[in-house]
């Protein structure tokens, strides 16, 4: 999975830990490095990191002007 186009981007991931929990989360995509996603997660309002092999799904998110 190519996460490395999102960086910048705020997207939802799925993602699998390493107990095998699935979580959704929405995140904010800082850098890419050495495998890893360094993030900001919205859900806990702070700085994450998470193992590109243990993401499932990735879609941008996109905000609609009202």
């Amino acid at each position: 999975m190519s996460i490395a186009k999102y960086i910048g981007r705020t997207i939802v991931i799925v993602y699998m830990d390493k107990k095998e929990r699935i979580s959704k989360r929405t995140i904010r995509v800082i850098r890419i490095d050495a495998g890893t996603v360094f993030a900001f997660d919205t859900s806990c309002n702070g700085p994450r990191r998470f193992a590109v092999e243990r993401i499932l799904a990735a879609q941008p998110v996109i905000v609609h002007a009202s």
